[in-house]
């Protein structure tokens, strides 16, 4: 960069300096003026209530939870026979397209001959 310099006038100076003092003299807004708070308020007490509501409802919800588990359990067991049948069906699949080019290939050496 240059040596180049801007001297400010004294009118500049004075106005940044009012600026400055309007700043200084505002009052700065703060997150416990309360201007958020009724929504955070809320918020703390719904999360209250949920928990306790999920604490007293717990031996009621233990059962169903215990359904869910079983019917994933099932699931994933199904899952696994649907997977094996269908590795079954792609080992034949991959078995019979080998004997088929074990056969093209034994008649292309017949031809030769």
């Amino acid at each position: 960069m240059g040596n180049k310099t801007k001297n400010l006038s004294e009118e500049q100076v004075s106005q940044i300096a009012e600026r400055i003092g309007v700043q200084l003299k505002q009052k700065p807004v703060s997150a416990r003026d309360g201007a958020n708070r009724p929504g955070r308020m809320s918020a703390y007490l719904v999360g209250g209530a949920s928990g306790l509501i999920l604490a007293l409802a717990a031996p009621f919800l233990r059962p169903v939870m215990r359904s869910a588990v079983k019917g994933g359990i099932l699931v994933g067991r199904y899952a696994r026979q649907v997977g094996s049948g269908m590795k079954e069906e792609f080992e034949d699949i991959v078995a019979e397209a080998e004997a088929d080019l074990d056969k093209e290939k034994g008649e292309s050496k017949k031809e030769e001959v």
